[in-house]
């Protein structure tokens, strides 16, 4: 899911509510700075460094891969079969 860093922090917020500013949380948050810091050294420009990270929400099994973790760290504590 791409946001606005904006939306980014109002999702945040809305969640330091709901759940505590103390409550665990795991996030990978990539900007364009990551296309622009590229280790290829390859030229990049704003436009095209923004449309990568839109174009992120098109690799579905980044999701997949976190649920499948979950699953997985959920079974090893017996939460599930």
């Amino acid at each position: 899911m791409t946001r606005t860093l904006a939306e980014l922090r109002q999702a945040v917020e809305q969640l330091i509510q709901r759940q505590g500013e103390n409550a665990p949380l795991a996030a990978w948050i990539y900007t364009k700075d990551d296309v622009f810091d590229y280790p290829d050294g390859a030229e990049v420009t704003d436009d095209v460094a923004n449309k990568v990270i839109e174009s992120l929400d098109q690799y579905d099994h980044i999701y997949t891969e976190i649920f499948d973790c979950i699953d997985e760290e959920l079974r090893q504590m017996n939460v599930i079969q």
